[in-house]
């Protein structure tokens, strides 16, 4: 009789707690895929270990997203200033299943983690942990 009631009492704790339920939201689907395909351009504030902080004044940042296939896409990164290019990099990335955060790597090293703010607005986060270490924030507007 005890082995009974105790049993009874267990089954009535996990139906009282919700453990038989599916949890509500986990569906499993993916947000609309935004169309990041274009030039996106913007400023760069930076902290360059040895360097200090930086707002790299004079200088323009511009990712221009040449091919995307679903979440994942690429392109490269130019970094100009009035004489034109100093440098470009190499870059893919994904889109997160929410459609907004992005994850990415550039040739040569370097992480970005960000989210699309609005359709037209990103903001990256570079981390670069090779010497001299670096992390910046990129704001970047599609043009």
């Amino acid at each position: 009789m005890k082995v009974m009631l105790c049993a009874s009492v267990l089954i009535l704790a996990v139906l009282i707690c919700g453990c038989t339920t599916a949890p509500q939201g986990s569906n499993g689907a993916v947000a609309d895929t935004p169309n990041l395909l274009g030039n996106w351009t913007g400023t760069m504030n930076a902290y360059e270990n040895g360097v200090g902080y930086n707002d790299y004044a004079g200088f323009n940042m511009t990712m221009k997203v040449t091919e995307q296939k679903g979440r994942i896409f690429s392109g490269e990164f130019l970094f100009t200033n009035q004489t034109g290019i100093l440098s470009s990099n190499k870059c893919a990335g994904v889109i997160g299943r929410d459609g907004k955060t992005l994850t990415m790597v550039e040739d040569g090293g370097g992480h970005s983690s960000g989210s699309l703010v609005t359709t037209g607005e990103i903001e990256l986060i570079y981390s670069d942990g090779s010497e001299p270490f670096e992390i910046a924030i990129d704001s970047l507007k599609k043009v």
